[in-house]
């Protein structure tokens, strides 16, 4: 059982339990473990050359805040050396390092978030109570592709047309400008097209129907049950300063090895589903 085949309420809270401790845990440890778990989980998910191009992407982000934090905060007793006059320092690179891995640890937890939650688990979670951002949700994860696809239409066929044959960067300039502008009229054609055409299927107009293939199991409320207990151990430890990290103005790093196991298994129960399967699913071709 893979965590896309929960019910949508259980994988829901997992995902909000995940980027609540990995937001409000300041910890090497809880960044560490929640920054494994979702690289584990996207190279599972994803095909190689997409789980390195987002890693390049992700790192280079770390990097950027890691590096320019020192740069605006001078804080800290350990200076490494002097720009301007102004204190590059230790504390505040660790800091800017803390930072950086909390922002790629989120980045990369809604990845796997987009790649579970497909529009069908969107609109249930949605659709009831908001069924115009639950419209406005789906509409957006299917025009980005969309996009992609129209954008990629238009620069083969100016291309073709030999638009691209000049060597002058002005008018390679132009060329894109022109690009542009046929994406934006396209794309406002289409948003067009389509609220016309929910308006004319009576959208809104009377009470919604719904209609679902989603049921609570018993398997959805034992995994709902770890999640919250796993959770709920790592921000008690947390609120009572046992596993938290000061870096103003001198390091301190305080971690217990109990909260830390139990959020390193909840940032690991995406990784053991898919490897579970993976191993289940071959050992059923083995036996064919």
């Amino acid at each position: 059982m893979r965590l896309s085949v929960f019910h949508p309420v259980s994988s829901l809270i997992y995902f909000a339990a995940v980027l609540i401790a990995t937001m409000f845990c300041f910890s090497p440890a809880i960044q560490i473990c929640s920054v494994v778990g979702a690289l584990l989980e996207l190279f599972m998910l994803e095909s190689k050359r997409e789980f390195f191009r987002n890693l390049r992407f992700t790192v280079v982000v770390w990097l950027a805040v890691a590096v320019t934090n020192p740069l605006f905060s001078h804080k800290g007793v350990t200076p490494l050396f002097f720009i301007n006059g102004r204190a590059f320092t230790l504390e505040a690179l660790l800091y800017g390092v803390m930072l950086g891995g909390s922002l790629s640890a989120v980045i990369m937890w809604f990845k796997v978030f987009s790649k579970v939650f497909d529009r069908e688990r969107l609109l249930y979670i949605f659709g009831r109570k908001t069924p115009k951002l639950a419209l406005i949700i789906t509409m957006t994860r299917g025009f980005v592709p969309k996009l992609k696809a129209q954008y990629r239409r238009i620069c083969d066929g100016r291309k073709c047309s030999g638009t691209y044959m000049s060597e002058s960067r002005i008018e390679r300039l132009k060329a894109s400008c022109g690009i542009f502008t046929a994406l934006c009229s396209s794309t406002l054609e289409s948003a067009v097209q389509t609220g016309m055409s929910m308006k004319a299927r009576g959208f809104g107009t009377g009470k919604r129907s719904f209609a679902h293939s989603f049921k609570f199991r018993f398997g959805d409320g034992v995994f709902l049950f770890v999640c919250i207990l796993l959770f709920s151990a790592a921000m008690i430890y947390s609120g009572t300063g046992k596993l938290r990290a000061d870096f103003y103005p001198r390091i301190a790093v305080s971690s217990e090895p109990l909260p830390m196991l139990c959020f390193a298994v909840l940032c690991a129960i995406p990784f053991i589903l898919e490897v579970k399967e993976s191993l289940k699913w071959k050992f059923c071709l083995a036996k064919i």
